[in-house]
This record gives structure tokens, C-alpha cells and sequence, in this order.
């Protein structure tokens, strides 16, 4: 029985591939009772990339949405294009606190972002916002997850994992980090990008909805996209 949660997949989906969808997947798969589905959530001014080489907003949100059509626990949530300035996760998980009070919120990232939640904005306070689902993107094992949150949070206690699989420690603040050794596929935006600008296929690499919107645009994602380092 769902628990009434939420999990969220935050990041500029610059644009939308497969290793986003197929994360969202396993992550609903693995939180199956803990939450009602998936958010994919857009940045629509992230603190670490350059604003004018992101594709529009709105752009990079229709190819989500028609890129999770098919799927009903999966949703691209628009939250980001209605505030101002740079988003930054603290404040984009208090609104989604705010608009859906009484929810749990599982983050969903990668071990490589983990280990620098030190560089974000209040990012060791995020456990008093959300729950974190780390998956091994990166190549990081059980014990050095555990590791990197020992040392991020010294408090925290090992406690038993309410997911199928991996490890889980409870947190300063009330949320609770869980490793989850989930598949990964190694693919990059930045690689999508530029087999795109060269004229390659990218078929596989995203789905066709996401193509036909991508191409249907092709002079704004060329002028964005050519001025990337």
C-alpha cells in the first residue's frame, strides 16, 4: 500500500534520454509501496550550467512530458518554469512540500552528485526535506556509500533498509539515505549533443517522441547547443 510519496528525478534534461527514463523506472519499480509514482523535474535556471546554453524551458518540458506519455507513474512536473532566480534543490523541494503537504519525498541521484552535497546550497540540510535514493552511477559500492555518509553526516545510524535491496543509514534531520544498486546506463547528454549537431543517430539514445519534438526545433537547439563548450 503506497504511503503517499513521491519520488523526484531533478536535472536540466538537456535533453531527455534514456538513462533518465530507465533510472525513473527502476527507482518506481524499487520504491513500489513507498510512492505513487515519479516526478521529473526540470531546472529551469540550475546553479552549475550556463542558462543560454540550455534549451528552453518549455521545450525540454514538452519532451518529457512526451516522453513519459505511455507511462502513468512517471510525470514531468513544470514546478521549476513558476519561480525566478536560480533553482536550487533545497528551495525546489520546500515548494513541493508546500504544494503536497504530508508527502514523503525520495531524491533521487547519482553517488557522484551525493558525495558533493557539501557544494550545493543547504545541501546537508536536504534531510529535513527528503529522503535520498543514491544509485551507483559512477561505479561506488555498499561500503564506500556507506562511507561518504558517515562522513557527510557523522550522526548518522545504520538502519534496515525498507527497499528490496542496498543499505540504508537515518540521517540529521529526519530522512534517511538508501543505496540502491541499480542497473546503469552510461549515457551522456553532452555525447547525445553532439552526435546531433554532427548530423548522427541518436536513435536508442532517446525516444522518438523526444526526436521528433528535438528536430521540429532544430534551428533554436542548434543555435543553444553550438555555443557549448
Amino acid at each position: 500500500m503506497s504511503r503517499h510519496g513521491r519520488a523526484i528525478l531533478g536535472g536540466s534534461f538537456n535533453p531527455p534520454h534514456i538513462g533518465h527514463l530507465r533510472l525513473a523506472v527502476e527507482a518506481h519499480e524499487a520504491l513500489n509501496g513507498l510512492i505513487d509514482g515519479v516526478d521529473l523535474t526540470p531546472c529551469a535556471l540550475p546553479p552549475h550550467k550556463a542558462a543560454g546554453n540550455l534549451l528552453p524551458f518549455g521545450l525540454r518540458a514538452a519532451m518529457l512530458e512526451a516522453a513519459v506519455s505511455d507511462l502513468p507513474f512517471l510525470r514531468c512536473n513544470r514546478l521549476e518554469s513558476r519561480r525566478e532566480g536560480i533553482a536550487y534543490t533545497w528551495d525546489m523541494l520546500t515548494a513541493c512540500r508546500a504544494a503536497l503537504p504530508g508527502t514523503d519525498f525520495y531524491f533521487l541521484l547519482g553517488a557522484p552528485d551525493f558525495a558533493l552535497l557539501p557544494t550545493w546550497f543547504r545541501g546537508l540540510e536536504l534531510p529535513s526535506l527528503c529522503h535520498f535514493v543514491v544509485a551507483p552511477r559512477g561505479g561506488m559500492a555498499e561500503n564506500e556509500f556507506v562511507a561518504t555518509v558517515v562522513r557527510l553526516w557523522p550522526d548518522a545510524e545504520e538502519r534496515p533498509s525498507l527497499l528490496p535491496r542496498g543499505r540504508c543509514l537515518a540521517l540529521p534531520g529526519g530522512g534517511r539515505a538508501y543505496f540502491l544498486p541499480l542497473p546503469c546506463l552510461n549515457v551522456s547528454a553532452s555525447d547525445i549533443r553532439e552526435r546531433w549537431l554532427n548530423g548522427r543517430s541518436v536513435a536508442y539514445l532517446v525516444p522518438r517522441t523526444v526526436l521528433r519534438l528535438l528536430d521540429g526545433a532544430r534551428a533554436v537547439a542548434a543555435d543553444r547547443w553550438q555555443t557549448m563548450e
